[in-house]
């Protein structure tokens, strides 16, 4: 399969969205010196002005569309058990790093809420990669599903995402509402690689959307943040609600729009998010990971302002802000090296 600069770019902003968001919003704190308890908090909670930035960085949906769209053109790529092999081995060397750290610390002493928070923080996010592998498989069938109904394929899983709990309550309305949720981009990604959406379309879904979000939260009252905030009685994502499918219809159609403009950038920065978005596995991958190290490592010297106090005001976003600009310098390090092997043998993971 061909790469297609617009949608490389395209995955790199929802990289960006993933990632920056991460680091933003999670905020663990020292653990207690009697205790060992770890509390983890959010900005979001103590400055409740950022909720608008929440919806602007949450953006899974674009993710799941990207994916959608390479798994409908890539099928005549590798084989199932290739492209589970690509998957599988990355997240299980993180798995048996992430444990290993784990055990290394339990063996000297660390304090319980320690480990959990360097355990859960770490591999948290891999929840995704679950969901991707059952809307991977399913590709096929939402490939059928659009040659009959088109773009309007959507609607299905809308429908099941919208009546989840209803259905199916408990765990399983849980997770077959997140399924259903995130197949409703991957289906519009599957209509995208079949056919551009007209520019009305994508007009229609980018202002429906992000009207449908504006009345969810100001009128229905869901919560006012995209993720879910330590404490909240409601979260947008677990399991994801009605306002984060507007969302994703909205991201949709911006990607829609933008992504003509996209297919013609040029110019260093762009080059850089191309191979940003070429990288997106161990991007994902290791972000999380790398924060949790750089918390970890600066216990002794806690609390450091912005990465192991309390969210509490511009001070904290500011001193954040340059652990931020730490982290992205570290991750470039380390992808250079991750990277470097790949590249001399031709293939880059995650690609």
């Amino acid at each position: 399969m061909s790469r297609d600069r617009g949608v490389d770019l395209l995955r790199a902003l929802a990289l960006a969205g993933v990632v920056l968001g991460h680091w933003l919003v999670t905020a663990p704190g020292a653990p207690d010196p009697v205790s060992g308890r770890v509390v983890t908090g959010s900005p979001l909670a103590a400055m409740p002005g950022l909720a608008p930035v929440s919806w602007l960085l949450q953006t899974l949906a674009l993710f799941f569309l990207v994916a959608g769209w390479a798994a409908a053109r890539g099928g005549r790529g590798p084989g199932w058990a290739a492209r589970l092999r690509r998957l599988t081995v990355p997240v299980g060397g993180l798995g048996a790093g992430v444990v290993a750290l784990a055990v290394a610390l339990a063996a000297a002493g660390a304090a319980q809420g320690v480990v959990r928070t360097v355990v859960v923080l770490s591999l948290r996010p891999l929840w995704f990669l679950g969901v991707y592998l059952v809307l991977s498989l399913a590709t096929p069938l939402m490939v059928r599903l659009d040659a009959r109904l088109g773009p309007g394929a959507a609607v299905v899983p809308l429908g099941l995402a919208l009546a989840g709990s209803v259905l199916a309550p408990g765990t399983a309305g849980t997770v077959g509402t997140a399924l259903a949720a995130w197949w409703v981009p991957w289906q519009l990604g599957v209509a995208v690689a079949r056919r551009p959406l007209g520019r009305g379309t994508c007009v229609a879904l980018l202002a429906g959307g992000t009207a449908a979000v504006l009345v969810l939260v100001e009128v229905a009252g869901l919560p006012a943040t995209a993720v879910g905030v330590p404490g909240a009685a409601a979260s947008n994502l677990d399991p994801p609600s009605a306002a984060t499918l507007a969302l994703g219809l909205a991201q949709a159609g911006a990607a829609g729009l933008l992504l003509p403009l996209l297919r013609r950038a040029s110019g260093a920065t762009a080059d850089l998010a191309v191979r940003l978005g070429r990288s997106a596995l161990p991007v994902f991958l290791l972000h999380q990971p790398l924060f949790v190290l750089l918390w970890l490592l600066t216990l002794p010297v806690a609390p450091l302002p912005g990465l192991h106090d309390v969210p509490d005001g511009a001070g904290w976003l500011l001193a954040r802000a340059g652990w931020v600009a730490v982290l992205v310098l570290v991750l470039v390090l380390v992808l250079a090296r991750v990277l470097r092997p790949a590249a001399v043998r031709g293939r880059v993971p995650g690609s």
